[in-house]
């Protein structure tokens, strides 16, 4: 029988370690990411001869790892490490790196019984580090997993069944998740410690937002770590490296749902948190604060984008803070259009679409503001207040000043510069501020004339022959039909539709330029109510004569009155509630309890002789 001097002194190490509770060290032995040392080498040529593949020495091999278990004081063993280290080792023995799907099994199965090692009462913090050791290992093998679906996708057809569709397809990824959370819960659980929730944790919850940022860091907050955890222990009493890695993360998480202010309080904490040196955390960090705060009508110092952490910010986010102070909202669009290529880094981040959706109303504030101080009335400073009309924009000046701005970007057209706008040319229906093309599966409506009959056309009965014309079809009452001559099921539209119209815009009446204009005027409107709701601009529209005024002011003037700043007005209304979801702080005292600590409140008073009220 062979000998197996290494695995031997592997082992007195482990019960070593133990005994000791030195969780960290533990970690620090159970490697099992290639390449691995030389005396890893030996340890499993050591167990391939000693302990070959086979329930005997499986068994053989537990009862080893049976001794390295101290007793508790309740008597009963940590049962379930043993089978862990078993584990272990036959992972060690039978894993085969070539293979991924195959190591991804034996690797969950590992993490598995580690975090079942885990949920002991007394001994189970030991292995908090190898826990996380091992989720990253097993998040990095499901990432590269996921990237090569050749691999498993014999896993998607088991789970599916017949039905793929129907069935919602769970990710690698999320799986390792899941393990992983089950260890978040078994932490965050932990009753070991001074109770309470303000509570410095101790034991297995201090690595709750260990095990946070980690599921966070997967890209699995949304759906396998809800923000609103009950019994979360306040951040501040974790180590500064998790505060910022937690705030950062929750930052990015509340970003996405458009919960913008606590999202830009969390990524400020983290970047002021963040250590001064740390330059690629803090880069990383102002990524998403800056576009937060731009979002929010508040745009960068030049100073903050001089600072050595924000390089590279400058050129992708100065461009964009000059287009929206500038007002064009067409090269807006350019800008940040899907192939643009000053785009195309602001997709990479994540940041293109929440850009696009939420700063354009932004460049229409400007657009409106710039047109007011050219081509407004301001108010008469020496009128008094109850004489004197209060300053207003005609809205047909800004019409006028839209119809202009086309005629720009068609003159930009026209030297070479194609960006698909046709300046002022009125449109049909639709937009009339963007102009969107068209369809290409409705592209041949424009002329009905060229549209031919799908019976008669081969081209479209290719393409959409088993739609039009299928094998078979439900009449009115539910029985299936068979359609063996292949006939058009909805019928000839050129023969049984004809007395029928489909054209939506038909009865519309828009047709000649004054109609156009009044189509241009009801969205010019439309835009300029969604900013009056939002807070973003002040005053009134009138509709008949159309008019944007701004009644109150004489005191301030038209300008600050009518265009109140942004960030302002955002942030007042945002602090009502200063609450940031998932993030628990350390509660301060009130007066009542201060008082009650003082011995001033919270005596307990005898009622049982007292006699009612009014009683002689």
């Amino acid at each position: 029988m062979a000998a197996t001097p290494i695995l031997d002194q592997f082992l007195g190490s482990v019960a070593d370690l133990i005994q000791k509770r030195d969780g960290a060290k533990l970690q620090d032995f159970l490697q099992i990411e290639p390449p691995l040392s030389d005396i890893y080498q030996q340890m499993i040529t050591e167990l391939r001869q000693r302990y070959p593949p086979g329930s005997q020495s499986d068994t053989v091999l537990q009862q080893r790892c049976e001794v390295l278990v101290p007793k508790t004081k309740g008597g009963s063993s940590w049962s379930a490490f043993p089978t862990f280290m078993r584990l272990y080792f036959t992972f060690m023995r039978d894993v085969n790196v070539e293979n991924l799907l195959e190591t991804y099994n034996l690797l969950k199965t590992l993490l598995n019984q580690c975090v079942l090692a885990l949920g002991d009462s007394q001994m189970g913090v030991v292995v908090l580090p190898t826990v996380l050791y091992l989720s990253k290992v097993l998040a990095k093998l499901a990432m590269g997993l996921d990237r090569r679906p050749e691999l498993i996708a014999h896993i998607l057809r088991m789970e599916g069944g017949n039905d793929q569709e129907s069935v919602e397809k769970v990710t690698l990824v999320e799986k390792s998740a899941n393990v992983v959370r089950e260890a978040f819960i078994k932490c965050l659980t932990d009753r070991s410690g001074t109770p309470g929730p303000q509570a410095k944790p101790e034991g297995k919850r201090k690595g709750i937002y260990l095990m946070a940022n980690f599921v966070e860091n997967c890209a699995m907050l949304s759906r396998c770590f809800p923000v609103s955890v009950p019994n979360l222990p306040p951040l501040a009493h974790f180590p500064a490296s998790q505060r910022v890695t937690y705030l950062y993360y929750l930052g990015r998480y509340l970003f996405s749902n458009n919960l913008f202010y606590p999202a830009q309080i969390a990524l400020q904490s983290a970047y002021d948190q963040c250590h001064r040196e740390a330059l690629s955390q803090r880069n990383l960090i102002l990524t998403y604060l800056i576009p937060c705060n731009i979002i929010m009508g508040r745009f960068p110092a030049r100073q903050l984008l001089q600072r050595p952490e924000a390089r590279g910010l400058a050129e992708n986010f100065d461009p964009l803070c000059r287009l929206i102070i500038r007002g064009d909202y067409l090269a807006f669009r350019e800008h940040l259009a899907v192939k643009s290529p000053s785009a195309r880094w602001f997709a990479r981040k994540g940041l293109l679409l929440t850009l696009r959706n939420r700063c354009e109303i932004l460049v229409w504030r400007s657009f409106c503001r710039k047109v007011f101080i050219h081509g407004g009335y301001l108010g008469d400073p020496q009128a008094q207040a109850q004489r004197g009309p209060p300053p207003f924009l005609y809205l047909q000046k800004l019409l006028d000043a839209t119809r202009w701005l086309q005629q720009q970007h068609n003159i930009q057209t026209v030297n070479g510069n194609s960006n698909g706008h046709t300046g002022a040319d009125s449109y049909e229906y639709g937009s009339q501020t963007i102009r969107h093309t068209t369809d290409p599966e409705y592209s041949g409506l424009a002329d009905p004339d060229a549209v031919t009959a799908p019976d008669t056309d081969h081209e479209i009965l290719e393409k959409y022959g088993d739609y039009l014309a299928s094998d078979g079809y439900f009449d009115e009452g539910g029985n299936w039909q068979d359609n063996t001559p292949g006939n058009l099921i909805d019928g000839n539209p050129e023969t049984d539709y004809e007395g029928c119209e489909f054209d939506p815009y038909a009865d519309s009446g828009y047709g000649d330029e004054e109609d156009q204009s009044s189509l241009l005027m009801r969205e010019i409107e439309s835009i300029l109510a969604s900013l009056l709701t939002q807070g973003l601009m002040r005053g009134y529209l009138t509709h008949r004569n159309p008019r944007f005024a701004i009644p109150g002011a004489r005191v301030r003037g038209a300008l600050p009155t009518g265009f109140p700043n942004v960030w302002h007005t955002i942030s007042t209304r945002e602090k009502e509630d200063p609450h940031v979801p998932g993030w628990v702080r350390i509660r301060e005292p009130t007066r009542l309890g201060a008082a009650a600590a003082l011995g001033g409140g919270g005596r307990v008073v005898n009622l049982a002789g007292a006699r009612p009220v009014g009683a002689q």
